[in-house]
């Protein structure tokens, strides 16, 4: 069962260069994991990015995450996470995340009960 996350990005002081470094880093990343199903940025102009990800699983996300931690961290100097939904079975280290980041929003499986299988 797949794991989907869609976050939206506001790039700050003029760093959009960086910032697409960046993204689009984290893009080619995603393309060499087994995990990852699928990873595109989309920009709405003027510094205002979309990203939609899928996984194979919550587990898959977060190794994602592990591996580009170093590009993340770059990602989020140069821009704001304004927000973050998350959809599908989640592991407890999502939940974690989710709890740490009040912009994020969590969507468990319907009718599940919001845990891996």
């Amino acid at each position: 069962m797949s794991f989907f996350v869609r976050a939206r990005f506001e790039v700050r002081d003029q760093r959009q260069h960086d910032f697409e470094e960046a993204a689009l880093a984290l893009r080619d990343q995603a393309r060499e994991e087994p995990g990852a199903l699928n990873y595109r940025w989309f920009s709405a102009g003027a510094g205002s990015y979309l990203v939609i990800e899928e996984y194979v699983d919550s587990a898959a996300a977060m190794a994602h995450n592990a591996r580009g931690a170093h590009l993340l961290a770059h990602l989020n100097e140069c821009a704001e996470m304004v927000s973050a939904e998350l959809y599908g079975p989640l592991g407890p280290e999502v939940r974690e995340w989710v709890e740490a980041h009040p912009q994020a929003i969590a969507f468990p499986e319907f009718p599940g009960h919001g845990t891996e299988d």
